[in-house]
């Protein structure tokens, strides 16, 4: 791949990229340290990609990068787990004092509120199943392509969106979210 098809592979996907890496890390900063870490990555293999000839190639070398995001992922993901504690606690405390407080809370912050505790309930999810839910609901990849960009069978794939959505809707439930 030419350095111009990868400015271009930038130009076209980098918002695509950006937000898949936001969506695995859960916070601006290290968004922005996953996706420059992946866009390097992916600029010094470049030589391995081929040179797309239509926007459906170019898509194809995008789902490259975001495989290559999920790898650097784990690795990171790996070395913090060790020191990271959930919050999903505190915020389910605050939003509880919110409710009990007795005062309005207007529509645009109910929604507010419940979109970030759908965020923490991904984000509590194990990092396999949080994985193939941001692929399939915001890359919008089908399950054949989530298979291929893993490296696991479609059965696996649909096995672990399954059982995320179950434990999502599980939690959301006992939140009153419908």
């Amino acid at each position: 791949m030419t350095k111009e098809v990868f400015e271009q592979l930038i130009q076209t996907h980098g918002n695509d990229i950006y937000r898949f890496c936001y969506h695995l890390t859960g916070c601006a900063e290290d968004a922005d340290d996953l996706y420059q870490d992946t866009l390097c990555k992916a600029f010094e293999i470049r030589r391995r990609l081929r040179n797309p000839e239509d926007a459906a190639e170019l898509k194809q070398e995008r789902n490259y990068c975001l495989g290559i995001a999920i790898r650097l992922h784990k690795n990171l993901f790996r070395k913090r787990s060790r020191h990271i504690v959930e919050s999903l606690d505190d915020e389910q405390k605050k939003y509880s004092e919110r409710l009990a407080s007795g005062g309005k809370i207007d529509e645009k912050l109910a929604k507010q509120e419940m979109q970030a505790q759908i965020r923490n309930s991904i984000q509590a999810l194990p990092l396999r199943q949080r994985t193939v839910i941001y692929l399939f609901y915001y890359s919008e990849l089908s399950i054949k392509d989530i298979g291929s960009l893993l490296h696991i069978p479609t059965g696996t794939v649909k096995s672990r969106l399954n059982k995320a959505k179950s434990a999502l809707k599980k939690e959301l439930e006992e939140l009153r979210y419908e």
